[in-house]
């Protein structure tokens, strides 16, 4: 059956309209009794229910006995039920006090518990999550004419939210775009140009600080060199007994000096060990893939020889130095002998030859100092989108592998929804990426762990990963100057992984939720795009949910006339006359069950039918005690 066209077939089609059973519409999120609300939504002949369980609080109220009596209904009414998973649930981990991987843990939990309850509600069930739980991640400037004017960048991110991956604590911290004047003119900053700044200030400092160790140790062999020049005749005078008490003094103070100088030069290998492997850790974890395997393939050979040696390095000074505290009260000499019988002994002739050869010493530093000067800059600092991206997709693999370990090939269908443009994954391009790692992973993992084809698990990944867009929530692009072009280039970009359709309409700056054609939302270019890439048949099974809900508390009626009219809805289930549109303002609308039509004087004056029925089929919602037959006297 075709739901959806752009074409002329007879002179009686209409040009676009979407059928009455792809729509929907959501339960009331503000009470458990989650029955009587399907209930209510499928007395009204709507083929798709929504269980809109954003409140967490609601979600875990339900009993699950409850779900399963939705299934039965949706079977006995040929409907087909969905779960929105609790809203402020941020998969990707962050809390109010930041990123933590407990937080990401704890929300694949409670995801979990979410698709025992969509299973309940049966097979390949739509489980409807958000990308963010209100997390920044851009601050968006599309006009370009806005461009002009100074501190405005001419088009794209004004300002992005990064977080240091290395940071425990993963705050985050805005970039904005500026202009700054300086002596050779005016230099702009972007927000990627801060970001790349902070990258490279900060690996350059932290590479500093290890120059500086080895710089101070090698200013302190240097004097080590010295004192032990000094010390070798003062000693020969000592067992010839021929020191005068002031050379016996220096003497003293001079092995004093020595030993506080291993001591510290022990400290500083240390040191230089703690940063080194923090160095490495830091870049091996967050250096750009390719240019990480470009260094490594020059120099891993080199600098793994280099770091061996300097760590055996580390370990001989130590040994040297509790050597030379246990030896200390014995001559020069027999310290010597003592110690370079036992270090000879453990690390062998060579090493001590290699370490103590002229030259050698300041030559290997200066290898190892350029090798790490070419290091590639980690990208410690990231945007949180791309983090959230890392994280949720993460998440959504390893609970899809849950799903599927439980319920197989009938596992509920993971669907992430586009929520605000300017917080993570809020936007199509970004959003999609998400999705297609989740896939990525989710296949990899059943490749290794349920031994399945690549090819096999791939087509199991698109089945039970994709996105839910809501066309609302893009059109908040509005407030930054996106044109409706722009906007629907938006949901082209999802178009290939979706598998939902939130529909509601607002003007652009809040998310007010009236029904479609009451606000300036361009739900039909954004619908075309998305069927346009999946095709007639994909675009078939696409449930439409009508997102209507301040409408509905702020005038007190029901949105799915207006939705029928809007989407010029056929009343029949087949391709033909009469649409929605044409009988919308007729007595039709009444007798066939599309709701109340009549003028409110008809209902005060002889009463209704039907009045145990739901208003949208043509009951009354409250018995007039003024009816003419209601068997009360009238004034």
């Amino acid at each position: 059956m075709e739901y959806f066209t752009n074409k002329y077939s007879t002179s009686n089609d209409k040009e676009f309209y979407v059928n009455q059973g792809m729509l929907g519409a959501p339960t009331s999120p503000q009470t458990a009794n989650q029955l009587q609300e399907a209930t209510s939504r499928l007395n009204a002949g709507l083929k798709n229910v929504e269980l809109s369980l954003v409140d967490p609080n609601v979600f875990e109220s339900i009993p699950k006995q409850h779900f399963a009596e939705v299934k039965r209904l949706g079977k006995l009414t040929n409907a087909k039920a969905s779960l929105h998973f609790p809203a402020q649930i941020d998969l990707a981990g962050f809390a109010r006090e930041g990123w933590s991987e407990r937080s990401r843990m704890q929300a694949e939990y409670q995801l979990r518990s979410g698709i025992d309850k969509a299973a309940d509600l049966g097979n390949n069930t739509i489980l409807n999550v958000h990308s963010s739980g209100g997390v920044p991640a851009y601050e968006w400037q599309a006009e370009k004419n806005l461009g002009d004017e100074k501190g405005y960048p001419p088009e794209g991110k004004k300002k992005i939210f990064v977080l240091d991956r290395a940071d425990p604590r993963h705050q985050i911290a805005p970039l904005e775009y500026e202009e700054k004047e300086y002596f050779g003119g005016t230099k702009i900053w972007t927000p990627e140009d801060r970001r790349n700044m902070l990258n490279k200030s900060q690996w350059d400092q932290e590479k500093l600080q290890l120059f500086n160790y080895e710089k101070e140790k090698a200013e302190i062999n240097d004097r080590l060199q010295r004192i032990d020049a000094q010390i070798s005749p003062l000693e020969s005078g000592y067992e010839k007994k021929v020191l005068t008490n002031d050379e016996l003094i220096k003497l003293d103070t001079l092995k004093k000096e020595e030993a506080v100088m291993l001591g510290h030069i022990d400290e500083l290998n240390t040191h230089m060990d703690s940063q080194l492997q923090d160095l490495h850790d830091k870049f091996s974890k967050y250096a750009p893939e390719k240019e990480k395997d470009a260094f490594e393939r020059e120099y891993r050979k080199k600098f793994g020889d280099l770091i061996d040696f300097s760590k055996k390095e580390m370990e001989f000074s130590r040994d040297q130095k509790e050597l030379f505290e246990k030896y200390r009260d014995n001559s020069r000499e027999e310290i010597r002998e003592k110690m370079g019988k036992q270090l000879e002994k453990k690390y062998g002739k060579r090493f001590i030859e290699d370490l103590h050869k002229p030259g050698t010493e300041q030559k290997r530093r200066q290898d190892f100092l350029n090798i790490i000067q070419s290091m590639p800059t980690p990208e410690r600092f990231i945007t949180t989108d791309e983090f959230a991206k890392e994280k949720l997709s993460q998440t959504v693999s390893d609970s899809a592998l849950y799903a599927y370990k439980k319920y197989g090939k009938d596992a509920p269908i993971i669907s992430v929804e586009n929520v605000m443009p300017d917080w993570t994954l809020g936007k199509g391009d970004t959003l999609r990426d998400a999705v297609l790692e989740s896939r990525k992973q989710f296949s990899d993992k059943l490749v290794k762990e349920k031994n399945l084809s690549r090819s096999e698990a791939g087509k199991i990944a698109e089945k039970l990963i994709g996105a839910t867009w809501d066309v609302g929530h893009i059109s908040q692009l509005k407030k930054f100057g996106y044109s409706d072009k722009q906007i629907a280039e938006e949901a082209r970009q999802i178009a290939p992984v979706v598998k939902h359709v939130h529909i509601t309409d607002n003007f652009g700056f809040n998310d007010t939720h009236l029904p479609p054609g009451m606000g300036s939302v361009n739900i039909k270019e954004q619908i075309q795009e998305i069927k346009k890439k999946l095709g007639e048949k994909e675009y078939g099974k696409l449930a439409h949910i009508v997102e209507a809900g301040g409408f509905v508390a702020q005038f007190k009626t029901s949105p799915h006339p207006q939705t029928l009219e809007y989407f010029d809805s056929p009343l029949y289930t087949h391709k033909a006359m009469p649409y929605w549109s044409e009988v919308s303002q007729q007595q039709a609308e009444y007798s066939m069950g599309y709701g109340i039509q009549f003028p409110q004087k008809h209902f005060e004056t002889y009463g209704a039918g039907f009045s145990n029925l739901p208003t949208e089929l043509g009951g009354q919602a409250q018995q007039r005690e003024g009816s003419r037959f209601s068997g009360n006297p009238m004034e």
